[in-house]
């Protein structure tokens, strides 16, 4: 944990001085909480796995949870690929989401929150792993999520002065992000409902048509901040953000 202690003490002055002078400032986290790593010496009664993996068990979703509460503001966590991956304690995508759920003090999968006068933070968390079609590691947003945020976007016009960032773990196609070609692409866990067929069109869409929405942050690619094609405008409004280069990507947002 001792990169991560370091990349909060990169935080920390920019929390303090946004609470320092009463601006309303929350955590999200871009998801994959955990590593596909073994995980030893835990205690599954009977099971007693060999090689149980860490990322998606109620021991990776607790130390997470520990560690975005450490920084003293309100955090807000949208699930990743490997959130929902603790295939050795839990027997269903079901009962991992309902762990996920409760450690993190979250009613559903999506959240929603107004940081500032008609400005919302807007997250889509992936609810599938076992019982993906195609690969597990698909980032997949239900039709619920789908319908939910839709009807977000149509009740928080432009027009009225709204604004809403959105964060999920991979980006939506037509973001303009670049991607690995030999890793994610080829395996269908790019985008967002990467073989959703109309569901994997219907976030960009969104966006085309939706001025409210102005920004969209994920993750997921492993890629450093280095790359000129990390926040490009496709639609000409909306920014397209690529952040982290590991698990756990933060996003501190401060809004007076």
């Amino acid at each position: 944990m001792e990169d991560y202690y370091e990349g909060r003490s990169h935080f920390e002055p920019i929390v303090e001085d946004a609470t320092s002078r009463g601006v309303s400032t929350t955590l999200v986290s871009l998801g994959d909480l955990g590593e596909s790593k073994p995980l030893k010496d835990l205690d599954w009664g009977a099971r007693q796995p060999q090689s149980e993996l860490f990322a998606g068990t109620t021991q990776c979703h607790e130390l997470a949870s520990e560690y975005l509460g450490s920084f003293g503001i309100p955090y807000e966590v949208v699930g990743g690929n490997h959130d929902l991956e603790g295939i050795d304690e839990f027997a269903t995508d079901k009962e991992n989401i309902e762990a996920y759920l409760r450690i993190h003090n979250k009613p559903s999968p999506q959240f929603i929150r107004e940081i500032a006068d008609k400005t919302l933070l807007v997250g889509l968390g992936s609810t599938v792993f076992r019982d993906a079609k195609y690969t597990s590691h698909e980032v997949t947003i239900d039709d619920e999520q789908l319908a939910w945020f839709e009807d977000t976007v149509k009740k928080h016009p432009a027009e009225e002065g709204w604004k809403i960032f959105v964060f999920t773990h991979a980006p939506p196609i037509g973001s303009g992000l670049r991607v690995l070609q030999e890793n994610h692409v080829v395996n269908g866990c790019c985008w967002l409902n990467h073989s959703g067929g109309a569901s994997t069109r219907k976030f960009i869409e969104l966006v085309r048509k939706y001025r409210c929405i102005k920004a969209w942050f994920s993750g997921h690619f492993h890629l450093g901040q280095d790359y000129q094609v990390r926040v490009p405008f496709p639609r000409g409004e909306c920014m397209f953000g690529r952040r982290g280069l590991d698990h756990l990507t933060l996003q501190c947002c401060c809004c007076s």
